[in-house]
């Protein structure tokens, strides 16, 4: 009797701590104060505000640059010399 009621307090207790466990693995995503501080970007083409996640980007002298949209990316491409900032 004392065995059985052993055995079933560990399987609980070790159930609770695998799926307390498992919620931080498998929801993975923690804020952090800097995450509420978005910054805020500009395409060098347009002058637009763009969001981070929403950006089209490309890097040019080691340096990465955001866009708005595909176009704005493509005429970059084209001249970058022209829209970097000396």
């Amino acid at each position: 009797m004392k065995k059985s009621i052993l055995a079933i307090i560990l399987i609980g207790s070790a159930t609770i701590a695998i799926k307390s466990n498992a919620n931080t693995i498998i929801d993975g995503t923690k804020t952090y104060p800097a995450d509420s501080v978005k910054k805020v970007l500009v395409d060098p083409v347009c002058k637009m505000k763009i969001k981070p996640n929403t950006a089209k980007t490309t890097v040019y002298n080691k340096i990465t640059y955001n866009f708005c949209s595909e176009s704005c990316k493509q005429k970059f491409l084209a001249e970058p010399a022209k829209y970097v900032k000396k």
